[in-house]
């Protein structure tokens, strides 16, 4: 019988960092000192949200694994060749990321013959076991994808969910039999005991219209599809990434093997020399 296993790893303080705010990507807002300023993805051990490995007028969905980032190209050549980018440098708006000093606090595994939770569920019985805010990195099996990517950059002070036309010009994806690879974060935002964190954790979760979330649990999660079955992320290399996306938490899992980080704190990212 098919179950979860979640395994304590260690008790370390994971202070977590960001770029930007997810607020400026909805509200299509680029800061000032952000629109020429480059990072370097080696210098972190994951992230995701909104960047690009070329400029602010590219910036799409994007994942941070194994130094480089993979974004969705969103300039008007989109339509015209492959929109996968991928690169050691990057642009951001908005961007969370999970410095190279942090250790995972949980191993988390599930695996079935056939389909199994949604992802959803598996994140609810993490925050149940834990009782706190927590970032997740890892690979699946899904036996049903659910997701979506934005097509156009959102920089011009529009909202992207009032302009749907524009940002979310293509169908949904609806996929069977996926491999993945994904970076996200969950987090009971109404919890009394997150007060001290709620307001550094909106800079990464927002309420998706999209994603169907029940009112308790809410997460935000990226993925990279993968053309083959990988079980762990440093052995996915740019040639097995076929696509990158805003993955729904309806997706319905048949394996993941990730890691479990306790966000004890989110602070402004400061690039090391």
């Amino acid at each position: 019988m098919a179950k979860l296993t979640i395994t304590h790893l260690s008790g370390h303080k994971n202070i977590l960092a960001s770029i930007g705010s997810v607020e400026n990507v909805i509200k299509g807002v680029v800061p000032d000192e952000l629109k020429n300023r480059r990072f370097f993805a080696s210098k972190v051990k994951y992230g995701f949200e909104l960047g690009s490995p070329q400029d602010i007028y590219t910036m799409g969905e994007c994942v941070i694994l194994n130094d480089l980032i993979y974004a969705n190209r969103t300039d008007d050549t989109r339509t015209d060749r492959d929109p996968l980018m991928w690169g050691h440098e990057f642009v951001t708006s908005g961007i969370l990321l999970i410095p190279r000093d942090t250790r995972p606090n949980y191993a988390v595994e599930y695996v079935s013959l056939e389909g199994g939770p949604a992802l959803r569920d598996i994140y609810a019985k993490i925050y149940a076991k834990i009782k706190k805010p927590f970032a997740i990195a890892g690979c699946a099996e899904l036996s049903d994808l659910r997701a979506t990517a934005i097509t156009a950059p959102p920089i011009n002070r529009e909202n992207i969910f009032s302009h749907k036309e524009r940002y979310y010009a293509e169908r949904e994806k609806n996929e069977k039999d996926q491999s993945i690879a994904f970076v996200g974060v969950a987090a009971h935002l109404g919890e009394p005991g997150h007060r001290e964190i709620a307001g550094k954790l909106h800079r990464v979760l927002y309420r998706n219209p999209f994603n169907k979330q029940p009112d308790t649990l809410t997460d935000h999660t990226h993925a990279v599809i993968l053309d083959r079955p990988i079980i762990t992320i440093p052995g996915i290399k740019p040639h097995n990434v076929k696509d990158m996306v805003h993955l729904m938490d309806d997706s319905v899992v048949r394996y993941v093997r990730m890691e479990v980080y306790v966000i004890e704190d989110i602070v402004e990212y400061v690039e090391e020399i």
